[in-house]
């Protein structure tokens, strides 16, 4: 039956605010803001500042030459200019514009064009967040200063002998164009890579892939997971588990899994941080071992726009579209996916259970208790990550 388009595709229903939008006082941004999110990568801030959009609001990281990171708000508090431009001191940022020094918790140190005695300094400071450096990564906590949670641990990033090192996910694009939500879900919609990535475009990953699995689905202590089992052409099966952590945090196994018995772990947490409602940061953590720096997975090493480190980059609009990505079919869904105009399948239950996950995180904060994963123990912070490949 043919239908037609008249009144359909001319007027779109609105996107779901409670979920997608995450500026100041929106129940995701409030959300959100109770976590450490990363904002950009140590390395960014080795010498100069580095001016950063994290949940709307326009920031700046920096590391003095004590070697203290700190985040504050982008615009000094005495004319607006952006630190961006700032000096890097021994104490702090200094702005360009009439040299106000500020610390890295905002605390205007020097003002020295007011002369002595003026009383300026002491009410003066920089609003900001507290910040902290963990795998190569700089992380602010952008949240109610009371209600500010301990740093999140992971085992799988806390393996004897190994080392940590964070890089940009730049899968969806240096800064994806569209919202947080649609490209986070992805991760708990294990059946498209029977299609995406390996029928529909060229093989991105390996031919295990394109086997249709089962698909199972749990939700765990810290968030959710799922169980992808395929029944191989070889006889093998191929058992994929991944998992995602309230609110936009998530472990996935390397991709390129050979046909061979095998078993692997996840080695990487990753973040979908988002700048503002339609656009949206990655950033992973990944553990290694410096004896064997070669195992480290192809999410290292992908080009901006495509997901495996096998694939070349895009070279022009054609080409995405004989050879779409995760970047093609995420950000295509609009800058925010309208979930009104969807129709959801028996195979979308991850995405219809991690959507119920963070309705139940609105409502803990609404209600003035602690979202899922926030932890005030220090005994009981510590994830334990069951994401990974077996084949038997």
């Amino acid at each position: 039956m043919k239908v037609s388009g008249y009144g359909r595709t001319g007027l779109v229903p609105q996107e779901n605010p409670e979920l997608t939008h995450v500026t100041l006082g929106t129940p995701m941004g409030e959300v959100l803001r109770r976590y450490w999110q990363p904002v950009c990568l140590s390395s960014d801030i080795d010498e100069l500042p580095k001016l950063v959009r994290i949940l709307g609001e326009e920031l700046v990281a920096f590391r003095d030459k004590r070697g203290r990171a700190g985040v504050l708000d982008a615009h000094c508090a005495h004319r607006g200019t952006s630190l961006e431009y700032g000096r890097i001191e021994e104490n702090g940022i200094r702005c360009c514009y009439h040299g106000w020094l500020y610390a890295v918790d905002g605390a205007c140190l020097e003002q020295p064009g007011e002369p002595p005695g003026s009383g300026q300094k002491n009410p003066v400071a920089q609003p900001g967040y507290p910040a902290r450096e963990y795998g190569g990564l700089v992380f602010a906590y952008m949240g109610p200063a009371d209600k500010q949670p301990l740093f999140p641990r992971f085992d799988i990033l806390e393996r004897e002998g190994w080392q940590l090192f964070g890089y940009r996910n730049m899968s969806r694009g240096a800064v994806a164009d569209c919202n947080w939500l649609q490209i986070q879900e992805n991760a708990m919609d294990p059946i498209h890579t029977a299609f995406l990535h390996s029928t529909i475009s060229s093989r991105h990953f390996t031919d295990i892939y394109a086997t249709l699995p089962q698909l199972d689905f749990k939700e765990t202590a810290y968030g959710m997971k799922y169980i992808r089992t395929a029944k191989l052409p070889s006889g093998r099966t191929f058992v994929r588990v991944q998992e995602a952590f309230a609110p936009n945090m998530r472990s996935i196994a390397d991709n390129l899994t050979p046909d061979r018995p095998h078993s692997e772990r996840s080695t990487l947490i990753g973040w979908w941080v988002p700048v503002d409602n339609t656009h949206t940061l990655g950033f992973h953590i990944e553990a290694y071992d410096p004896n064997d720096k070669e195992k480290v997975t192809t999410f290292s090493r992908a080009k901006e726009g495509r997901t495996a480190g096998t694939q070349e980059k895009h070279r022009d609009y054609a080409d995405t579209q004989r050879n779409p990505d995760d970047k093609e079919a995420q950000v295509s869904q609009r800058p925010i996916a309208i979930h009104a105009l969807e129709r959801l399948a028996t195979t979308d239950r991850g995405v219809v259970m991690f959507r119920r996950m963070l309705r139940r995180a609105v409502e803990d904060v609404r209600a003035g208790r602690d979202p899922q994963n926030v932890f005030r123990d220090q005994d009981k912070c510590l994830i334990n990550v069951v994401s990974g490949n077996t084949v038997t």
